[in-house]
């Protein structure tokens, strides 16, 4: 049976679980006007990264990316990321576990 919710009614900042559990993992994450995440991996997942609203700057292992709403990046969750947000910015971070080897 699908499972729906809605961003609404997430209320945790600036992580929010989107389900509770099962994969993959999905997080609403939500910044205000210039803040930022400190650099850190995820290194189990491959990530995608969807901006739904703002604007903001992705670093990804050094690069840094500006992003506005709409955009969807990549990556492997072994490379380190930071997101800056330049405006109040919304997004869903979706978590693919590796497969294991």
């Amino acid at each position: 049976m699908p499972e729906l919710t809605s961003l609404s009614d997430l209320t945790e900042t600036p992580h929010a679980e989107v389900f509770d559990d099962g994969e993959p993992r999905a997080v609403r994450l939500q910044l205000e006007t210039d803040e930022r995440i400190p650099e850190h991996r995820h290194p189990e997942s491959h990530v995608v990264f969807h901006l739904l609203s703002g604007s903001l700057e992705l670093s990804v292992d050094g690069q840094t990316h500006e992003l506005e709403a709409g955009d969807l990046v990549r990556f492997d969750g072994d490379q380190e990321v930071s997101p800056h947000a330049l405006e109040e910015s919304t997004a869903i971070v979706v978590f693919a576990r590796k497969p294991e080897s």
